[in-house]
């Protein structure tokens, strides 16, 4: 509409200039003005400034970047799932489904609505109160469609299936992964953009990498090897370098024997427990991540070693460096408390260079 009112002008402008061009001589060009004279070359210079400019300004506001101009977009997203997430405008009812992301949204300056409900201490003292809409692996759709948001996010690998749902009822929904260090970078950029509040989030970044740094830079120069096993009550996995507590582990330069298996596939977290592979990998450090009753998981586990000979031959068993770690810190994502998983870690390795767990 815009472009047609500015050819009206420029064409109303001009109407009185008489131009012809013809090709003469190798496309030379002639132009030949009407009765109107030197004012008509000027209209007609107006004419092709206009035209000029109107085939130009569609071309602006394709940044997608916040407060861009785009008509009545706020902001388009591209999750973690792959998805185009259009923002029509800056959300102000954000809804958010797990305790890491609802955290990290409150440090750069973001705010809620609603969260998932959990037994975490790390809930932000201003979400305390906010209405909860169900835990993290079992959210209520009637208490979260209640809430009427304009902006859902959602964790990657848990809330895929209430994507129909709340886009039927025009409920934008922003799915993210938070398991490396990287993610949560990327996450706190992306919350910062979101909220409005990109200074906050890079003032946060700078902070986390400066704690994760002063972890890394005492590293000492030598090869250890671990093995993650995640235990619930019913199987053991080995977790790789994917998950939560493998990508902590590659923070700190520690090798994971599970990570040249033969059978690994694009985007496991975890394989198939092998007491065989486990023995021929003989690693430094066995780690162990629990899901469920910790106590009896532990009590299992350790029943298993003391019963077991290959068990009892591995070098990890053998120097007592099987450690049971914190659920969370290490079975979701930390979110902004990574450095003090990496640090956690790097007790347990080299409790010679960073002390003792406390």
């Amino acid at each position: 509409m815009r472009l047609l009112l500015l050819m009206r002008c420029c064409i109303y402008q001009a109407v009185k200039c008489e131009v012809r061009i013809y090709s003469h001589k190798w496309g030379s060009m002639e132009l030949v003005i009407g009765e109107t004279g030197v004012n008509s070359m000027r209209k007609f210079g107006i004419l092709i400034l206009c035209l000029l400019l109107a085939f130009l300004l569609p071309g602006c506001g394709s940044n997608s970047a916040p407060g861009s101009n785009q008509g009545s977009i706020y902001m388009t997203i591209t999750d973690d799932a792959g998805r185009t997430v259009v923002l029509p405008k800056k959300p102000q009812r954000i809804v958010v489904l797990s305790t890491s992301e609802l955290e990290l949204l409150y440090a750069v300056g973001g705010q809620a609505i609603g969260r998932a409900s959990t037994k975490a201490e790390t809930i932000p003292l201003p979400a305390v109160n906010l209405p909860e809409v169900g835990f993290v692996y079992n959210v209520n759709m009637e208490k979260l469609l209640a809430l009427q948001p304009d902006l859902v996010i959602a964790h990657q690998g848990m809330h895929e299936k209430l994507i129909p749902v709340l886009e039927s009822s025009n409920i934008p929904v922003l799915v993210v992964k938070m398991k490396k260090y990287e993610d949560i970078v990327a996450k706190a950029t992306l919350f910062g953009e979101i909220s409005g509040n990109t200074e906050k989030a890079e003032a946060l970044i700078h902070d986390i990498e400066a704690k994760i740094n002063a972890v890394q830079v005492k590293l000492p120069q030598k090869e250890t090897k671990f093995a993650i096993l995640h235990a619930t009550a019913k199987n053991v996995t080995v977790e790789l370098d994917s998950s939560v507590a493998g990508s902590t582990a590659k923070m700190l330069n520690l090798k994971n024997i599970a990570s040249g298996d033969a059978t690994l596939q694009k985007d496991l977290d975890a394989i198939p427990y092998s007491l065989e592979k486990l023995v021929a990998g003989d690693p430094d450090v066995i780690f162990v991540v629990t899901m469920g009753q910790p106590d009896e998981i532990e009590k299992r586990m350790k029943a298993d070693v003391e019963s077991n000979p290959a068990w009892n031959g591995l070098r990890a068993v053998k120097e007592k460096r099987m450690y049971f770690l914190p659920s969370e810190l290490f079975l979701l994502n930390p979110g902004l408390h990574i450095d003090e998983s990496a640090a956690y870690m790097a007790k347990l390795v080299y409790p010679e260079v960073y002390g003792n767990v406390q």
